[in-house]
Parts: C-alpha cells; structure tokens; sequence
C-alpha cells in the first residue's frame, strides 16, 4: 500500500513510505479557500469596517461607488484610513467608527460617471512639511489636494501657493500620481487640454522653497515613452517604478543629474495589461491583469505566471469590462487579489466585479472568492474602545454574548493590526480575514407569508445571495436554515429587506433580535488521481484520512471516479471527535478501483471555518487500464 500525503509542512518528518505532494500541483479547482503555508482552508468572512448607525445607506454617506482606499501616512508617522467614492473624500475615525465626509471647497463633487476611473493618490507633504494628500482620476474634473481640514483644487494658489503650471498649459487632469525620487510625479497627464498618454511629468525637487509643487523649474520636466501604447499602470517597485502599457512593460529609474532625474527603459516583452488598476507590487515584482494572462514584472523581463489557469482572463472576465478589475495585496495571507467582472450569465455578476481571484505567491496556488468589491485597500486604524464602552449603543450586537460576531477579548484592541479593506458599488467599507460572517446585518422584524420579508439594517446583500437567519427570538423556525434571497428591497442605494423563497406563514411571530447572514461556500477540488497511470494502471483507493482542525473543520466529501456526473461517496461528513487536541486525523473508506478518481471537499456555513492541515490517499496498483 502506498501513501500519498498533499499539503502538511514536511519538513522535520519522517518521509519514510510517503509520497508527499506539493499544494501548488493538487488542486484544479479551488472556491472561497486558499493554500497558506501548505494548509488548505476556507476563507474568513468580511464584514462592515465603519458604523452601522445610519439606516439610509452605506457606510459614506453619499452612497455612490467606492473608487480607492488608502492608508495615508503623515510627516508625524500617525495615519489615516481615507476612502474616496465618484462625489467625495472620507477620513475614517477610529473613535466613532464613523467615515466622515471631508468638506469640498471650491467645487461641488467630483463627478466620476464611470465604473473604471478609479482614483489615484499619494502623500505628499508641503513645503513646511504639513500633511498632504494629493489624488487623481481621468473621471474627475480636477487633480485634488487634502490638507487634513477639506479637500480643494490641487492647481489653485489659495490650496497650493507654490504651484506653477508646466510650460506646456495648465495640468487639469492625470490617471496617476506618485510620490517618488523627491518629487511629485503626474501620470497620462492633461496639460493645455491635451493628454499625454506615454508621459510622466514631475515636479521640481521637494523643499522649502515650495519647488516640489513646480513643474516649470529647472529640474522639473516630463519624460515620455517611445511607443504609441498608453501607460496603463504604475508601481513602485524598489528604486524604479514599473509603467504597464497595453502591450508592453517600461521601468523608470534614477539617475544622479537633479536636471534629468529619470530614464526609461523598455522590458524586453510581449505582454502587456489591459487593467488599468490592477497592478500590485511586492518584492520588487509587479502583477497586473492582461488580456493575455495575469503578468509579473521585475524590471528585467514579463512573464505570464497563471501556468495553472492559462485562458482565465480570456474565458472568465468580460473582455469589455476587464478595465473595471483592481489588484489589491493581502499582508496577512500572502495573497494578491484581483477583482473582476465575471462572464456570468446572472445579470447582477455583469453589472460590476462580482468575484475575486486570488494568488499565494508562496504557494503559486489560485482561488475564486465569490466577493463583490470594487476596489481594494489597506489600513492600521480599528476601533478604540474601553470595556465599559462595548455596549449596544456604539453597536446593537454588543447588547448580549450571544448576539455579536466580535471575539470579546479582541473588542477595543484593533486599533493597530494591519487589515486588508475593500468598497463596493453601494458605498460599503469592509474589512477581510475576520472570524465573522459575508454581510452580517441585524434583523427587525420578519413577515409570516407565502415569501417571508425581513427588515434588516443596510447592507449589499443582492438576489440569488444564499442566506441563513441566526439568533431570531420568537420565530425561531426561521434560524439555521439554508435559503436564497428572491427579491430585495433598497434604501438609497443600499438592501433594508430581504423576501426569501421560505413560507412563514405558520411560524411563530417575530418577537426580537436576530440577524441574517450571507453563505460562505467552500470547495476545494483535487487533480484526477492515479500515481500509476504512467504505468498504464488503474489505481485501487483504499482510504482517505482528513488531518482536520477539531474546532472548527465540518467538512462534507464527494468522490468522483472517471469523473463522472455523479459521485459514487456524495456528502461524507469529516466530523472530529476530540475536543481536547488542536488537530485529529478523520478516515474516510474509498475501496474503489478507476481510471482516475476525483476527490472535493466541500463546506457551506455563515460562521465554520474549514482547515484541512494533510490529505493521506492510501492506495496501490490496480488493473491494467486496457483491461
């Protein structure tokens, strides 16, 4: 008999009589889960980052679509979590946990119009080294400047006294802006009403003489790129920044002149991108989204890395829509995450990004997350609370233990843990990787009819959404059954109720409290197996044993052989049954003999959290497959 051991770290085991297979090879197809550091488990939930309080919309108030986060770093080392929709700036203030919408001045909105004209932005500190934020997009009128009071016209003398328009006209518009090589850089700017789609123009060098907001001073100046192709990304990547082109890949980098700061150069490559917003840097490596495939660049060269899902982004993103996909970075689980726009036939998946791909970079493992976020971002801030302030006042699960979502002795103590956060098209702010559940929402009041209707407090949650309702006092029926939402009901924008295909009409009345939750579905599919095939044989599958964590994993098995339409072992429950060790292994009987079986792991639930640590296929040589 032969064991066969996929994930588990091997390293000080005994590899005697096992065959250890590397995670990156094992899995074909993986939903709502990941690999990470060679553990196979379903993703966390996420939920609202920002108040609950108001009950006519998202979290910012205007309730438009979410176009940028950003972790805003002060001359002072402190921060601020800023989010940016098509009208308005928002500061997230840890105290409240409110977003607070930042005055405009001089202007009424920003007036994106455009799902893709994502926003760009930068610090970038003043000439008396006071905070700075300056941001951009093609879809606004104007380049803008936040000076920690309200947000103003950039290119104005009242919000920037030492601004001097570059020779060629005024600067009225760019796609990006980086704070790079002491300098403020404008990407595709619009200078004298035209645009420049290959330039890079910059400023002077910071100092106090206001020379780092000069674009007609010696040592200011624009570069451009020899092609036709338009700039379509850009990263910091170390001490050069990489410029994705629609076909090609470009570095620029530092020289030592102060006059001519920068050269560039051309990536030997064919590839290019065609998400504009998708590119995201770690390790001196840039990942960006191409009609071609997902591509990484280093400076040196561009490769395609997405050997494992070759036609992805040909097959699975709407080819119109690809611009709309936005690349973000997850710190905590060494993850790039890609937003797209799926080639669904559901009508809500073609409206807006309705998934996410996910890459491990460690394990060089891929997964579809089912998450409908527009963009992607990253902040330190959380809430700030004292004991005697966790209460149902600041949040109306903190009423009870058995109400909330919150782990009670991590309430209060967020405010410094790096998070990963993403918006969406309803003007919602969530934080990822927390033990919580898809658009948990309180519940107050519940219909008895044909379609039951609750009343709940605003949310994204949309039709077809598979739910479950816990906690409900009264109608208690209702709790812990799997159901899906037929029809919404919204308020500016935003869900305020829910009709679910279940009739309630002999239920017990809705009395009080309750809350219902989006499904996390998690699936995990194996390569078709047999170790044997090179030797033309059959393989001949004893047993499967499950290393599952015992608090959390309740997991549900199919096997497959010759993949057929149905599995020959549907539903097995891996169910641990200790109570007292962090892990135990869970045997499954196969006793089949194919060509090649299939292995899927499966869980559906609002709060479980699966982890699967090894998967041991115990199995032998079976028959001649020409038999």
């Amino acid at each position: 008999m032969d064991i066969f051991e996929i994930a588990g770290n091997p390293i000080g085991i005994n590899r005697t009589g096992v065959n250890f297979l590397e995670p990156s090879v094992s899995y074909q197809n993986l939903y709502n889960g990941y690999v990470f550091r060679q553990k196979l488990q379903s993703r966390k939930g996420f939920r609202q980052f920002g108040t609950r309080l108001g009950s006519q919309g998202g979290d910012l108030t205007d309730n438009s679509r979410v176009m940028g986060i950003f972790n805003f770093i002060k001359p002072d080392e402190s921060s601020e979590t800023l989010a940016v929709t098509q009208e308005f700036l928002y500061k997230y203030v840890p105290a409240t946990q409110i977003w607070t919408q930042i005055a405009n001045v001089g202007f009424v909105s920003f007036g994106i119009s455009t799902n893709d004209d994502y926003v760009s932005g930068t610090a970038y500190p003043s000439e008396t080294n006071t905070q700075r934020f300056i941001f951009c997009s093609t879809g606004m009128t104007d380049i803008y400047v936040y000076n920690g009071t309200d947000v103003q016209i950039y290119t104005n003398v009242a919000a920037t006294p030492f601004y001097i328009a570059p020779a060629g006209g005024a600067l009225t518009k760019a796609k990006y802006v980086e704070f790079f090589g002491g300098r403020l850089n404008f990407f595709n700017p619009v200078i004298g009403g035209t645009a420049f789609n290959q330039m890079i123009l910059y400023s002077g060098i910071a100092n106090a003489a206001g020379n780092g907001d000069n674009f007609n001073i010696v040592g200011a100046g624009d570069l451009s790129a020899d092609t036709s192709q338009y700039i379509n990304g850009v990263t910091i990547a170390g001490d050069y920044l990489l410029l994705n082109f629609n076909r090609s890949n470009w570095t620029i980098e530092k020289t030592r002149d102060a006059f001519n700061p920068y050269f560039i150069r051309k990536i030997p490559s064919v590839l290019g991108t065609d998400a504009a917003f998708s590119s995201v840097s770690w390790n001196n490596e840039a990942k960006s989204i191409g009609k071609t495939g997902i591509i990484s660049s280093d400076g040196r060269s561009s490769l395609r890395i997405d050997d494992a899902l070759p036609y992805f982004t040909a097959d699975n993103i709407v080819q119109s829509q690809i611009n709309e996909s936005y690349g973000g970075f997850d710190r905590i689980n060494d993850q790039f995450l890609f937003t797209y726009v799926n080639g669904s036939t559901e009508p809500q998946d073609v409206l807006s990004q309705s998934q996410v791909l996910v890459h491990n970079y460690k394990e060089s493992t891929w997964s579809i997350n089912n998450q409908r976020f527009s963009v992607l971002g990253e902040s330190d801030q959380g809430i700030e609370l004292t004991w005697s302030q966790i209460d149902e006042t600041i949040n109306p699960e903190w009423l009870r233990w058995d109400t909330t979502e919150d782990i009670w002795n991590k309430i209060g103590i967020e405010s410094t843990v790096q998070k990963t956060l993403a918006g969406d098209d309803k003007s919602f702010i969530y934080q990822l990787n927390v033990d919580y559940d898809d658009y948990y929402v309180d519940v107050t009041n519940i219909t008895q009819a044909s379609l039951g209707v609750a009343t709940i407090s605003p949310c994204a949650i949309q039709v077809r959404d598979a739910v479950v309702f816990e906690n409900v006092v009264g109608m208690t029926e209702i709790n812990g059954i799997n159901l899906e939402v037929t029809a919404i009901g919204e308020t500016n924008g935003a869900t305020t109720s829910i009709t679910v295909n279940l009739d309630t009409t002999d239920y017990t009345a809705y009395d009080s409290l309750g809350s219902v939750s989006k499904l996390i579905n998690f699936y995990a599919e194996l390569v078709p197996f047999n170790p044997y095939r090179d030797h033309g044989r059959k393989v001949n599958m004893s047993h499967i044993e499950f290393l599952v964590n015992t608090k959390e994993s309740a997991l549900l098995v199919d096997i497959y052989a010759d993949e057929q339409d149905s599995p020959f072992k549907a539903n097995v429950p891996i169910t641990p049954t200790q109570i007292n060790a962090e892990r135990q292994w869970v045997m499954m009987t196969v006793n089949q003999e194919a060509n090649f079986i299939n292995i899927v792991m499966k869980q559906s639930s609002v709060s479980k959290f699966a982890e699967v640590t090894s998967v041991r296929i115990h199995c032998s040589p079976g028959s001649f497959t020409h038999d």
